[in-house]
């Protein structure tokens, strides 16, 4: 692994997997996939080219992948099925596989991974909010979100990193109390609730009886390093300050990573692509500095360019010539093709019988 190369494989990823990457079994730390979503469509590459003073640019379309199956939803989810149960032997014990869908065939999914993973190894299904303006339907709501599963493939050995995001308005109201250490909220360090049950004992602290959430020797330490606040009626609260947050911590749904947009920087014209900042959560919570992170369905490649932001070493397939183009242009618009070794791979020629 001294010499490695990342790879780049143009072929179906079952060939690929069987043909190729037998060696890099028990090694991918981690994989995202993004696969065709049932939704019968057939999808293209929507680039102008030309265009002058005097004449406007032509639209110029090129065919990336079909999401049409001439054997319906069987023919589908078997399709999943036999590329995902490959993709898992290439894990590593710690190693983890996300699979983004939408709703179409999500939960379908989720049973078909759990029979190839396991339930127990089921860690997240994550919603995605990938629109702001959902479209006008005749039946029913529009729809905003995507879905990504995400299974480990032992989840005792796996655990993701925390993330955060910055605070905003709503999440910056508690902090306004101030003192000559910066902005801070109050955390209560009283039961109240629930958690105020009758096997809970009080004790007396500096002068107040209550029952306390923390043993007397912690509440102590604080009062030493002045993070107590006393109020007026003498109820005591813990003093959190801004500056020691890392920001809000995410859950299971992902607001915050807007959806990309056709006059955005990195749109490609690779219309299933998925935002940079998608990937990079992704793989940075997943997965360290030097792991292989693999995408057998690459697309416009954009967890190639985020592993490679991230210090990771990466594996990309796609059977689609438009979208290998597209990643290798990418690559070389960010400089990247002159430093990174990268091998690829291309399907044998065969001769018409």
């Amino acid at each position: 692994m001294d010499e490695w190369k990342n790879i780049i494989i143009q072929d179906d990823c079952l060939r690929a997997i069987r043909e190729d990457l037998g060696d890099l079994r028990g090694r991918i730390r981690t994989i995202y996939i993004d696969p065709p979503f049932f939704s019968g469509t057939d999808y293209t590459l929507k680039r102008l080219q030309g265009g002058s003073e005097a004449a406007a640019p032509d639209l110029h379309e090129s065919e990336t992948y079909s999401d049409k199956w001439e054997g319906g939803f069987e023919e589908y989810l078997e399709f999943l099925r036999t590329r995902v149960e490959l993709m898992r032997e290439l894990l590593t014990e710690d190693g983890s596989l996300w699979l983004h869908l939408d709703t179409r065939a999500s939960h379908y999914a989720k049973v078909m991974m759990d029979d190839i993973f396991g339930r127990e190894n089921f860690v997240n299904e994550i919603v995605w909010k990938r629109t702001n303006s959902p479209k006008a339907q005749s039946m029913g709501f529009g729809t905003q979100h995507d879905i990504i599963l995400l299974y480990a493939k032992d989840s005792s050995k796996f655990q993701t990193k925390p993330v955060y995001r910055e605070h905003d308005e709503k999440s910056m109201k508690p902090y306004r109390y101030h003192d000559d250490r910066g902005q801070f909220r109050l955390i209560e360090i009283e039961a109240h609730g629930i958690q105020r049950t009758t096997s809970r004992k009080q004790f007396e602290w500096r002068g107040r009886t209550a029952p306390y959430l923390y043993k007397k020797e912690t509440l102590d330490r604080w009062w030493e390093e002045g993070l107590i606040y006393t109020s007026r009626n003498g109820r005591y609260s813990k003093k959190q300050y801004l500056h020691d947050t890392k920001g809000i911590l995410v859950s299971d749904l992902w607001l915050d990573i807007p959806p990309l947009q056709g006059g955005s920087v990195e749109f490609t014209g690779f219309l299933t692509q998925k935002p940079l900042t998608l990937l990079l959560r992704i793989i940075e919570c997943s997965s360290e500095p030097g792991d292989i992170v693999a995408d057998f369905f690459a697309g416009s490649g954009t967890t190639a360019i985020a592993a490679e932001r991230l210090g990771r070493r990466w594996i990309v397939c796609d059977k689609s010539l438009v979208a290998i183009e597209t990643l290798m242009k990418r690559l070389k618009s960010e400089s990247m093709d002159e430093t990174i070794p990268v091998s690829i791979k291309r399907p044998p020629i065969r001769e018409k019988s």
